[in-house]
């Protein structure tokens, strides 16, 4: 990076308390029961660069769901398990105004990877003999782009999930019901809906980031994990579809490709520099992080993280 450790700590921690202007704004998610089970008030960041450097702060030790943030997962696997032309003729790539959880943006194709619809469809397209093993290999695939072994299936939030999801497997019959995929809608539910329910810290998250902005190879012993081309396409689609229908004036101000879960975590990366991770749980009506995305406008601006700068 362009300062040495103790400026970066020291912006950090500025950062932080400026934030604090954004305590109490916002409600944790409410859909899924589960997640009111925590302090709406948690907050947890870490910064991983490059070079495998990390700074962090607050509550390191919490474990939260990923939610959404799955679904950069789904989209990693269903590009290396297909070619990258078979997994766009069914899903899009272009940003949506509408809502994640929103049928409205399936014609032909799902809008993008990161709506539920894009999601499920991606996932539908993940290899293995049984669900089981699928979720064995998404889950392995996150524990080791995080370095984060102990990440596991949280099965409260999963059955707490599986219990409020009647819009998500609406959207799945649905794409059935278009040809988008031709597996059983149930089994590819739950699955997406496992895939949500892993549990993480705040540094592992920020480790997946990293792993990205390294061209999707290990920060540690710099063997390739993710195919470059595939790292480049999964982070374009962080920058223009990654924060739900609040994208394109995310990446106006903030700048930095990101993708958020309504569990209140938010992944960022900054290409060639470093991973970004926030978990803060009051979101916005679009259900993104209200204290994590304002971090990070922050720090883009304080640390020169904008990509377009």
């Amino acid at each position: 990076m362009l300062y040495n450790r103790d400026l970066i700590n020291e912006k950090i921690l500025n950062a932080i308390e400026k934030s604090k202007d954004y305590i109490g704004l916002g409600e944790a998610a409410a859909y899924i029961p589960e997640l009111l089970n925590v302090d709406s008030d948690n907050f947890a960041f870490s910064l991983v660069t490059t070079n495998g450097e990390s700074f962090n702060y607050g509550d390191t030790e919490a474990v939260f769901s990923i939610q959404s943030i799955s679904k950069v997962i789904d989209l990693i696997m269903a590009l290396t398990d297909n070619n990258p032309s078979e997994v766009y003729a069914k899903v899009g790539s272009e940003p949506t105004k509408y809502e994640f959880n929103s049928l409205v943006p399936i014609g032909d194709t799902a809008a993008n990877p990161f709506i539920n619809a894009g999601a499920i469809t991606t996932t539908s397209m993940i290899v293995g003999k049984d669900n089981d093993e699928k979720f064995e290999r998404i889950l392995n695939t996150y524990r080791g782009m995080a370095k984060y072994p102990d990440a596991h299936l949280m099965e409260d939030v999963f059955h707490s999930e599986m219990k409020t999801t009647d819009r998500n497997k609406a959207i799945a019959y649905y794409l059935k019901s278009k040809g988008i995929f031709d597996q059983n809608p149930e089994e590819v539910l739950e699955l997406y809906v496992k895939a949500c329910s892993i549990g993480t810290n705040i540094t592992a998250l920020a480790t997946m980031g990293a792993l990205l902005a390294n061209k999707g190879y290990d920060i540690e012993d710099r063997r390739m994990l993710i195919p470059e081309p595939v790292v480049q396409l999964v982070v374009s689609q962080m920058a223009s579809c990654g924060m739900y229908e609040n994208s394109g004036n995310y990446l106006m101000n903030v700048g930095i490709p990101s993708k958020s879960g309504v569990s209140g975590a938010i992944v960022g990366v900054v290409p060639g520099v470093c991973g970004l991770g926030v978990y803060s749980p009051r979101l916005d009506k679009t259900g993104n992080s209200i204290r994590g995305k304002e971090l990070f406008k922050i720090l883009s601006q304080d640390l020169g993280l904008n990509i377009f700068v």
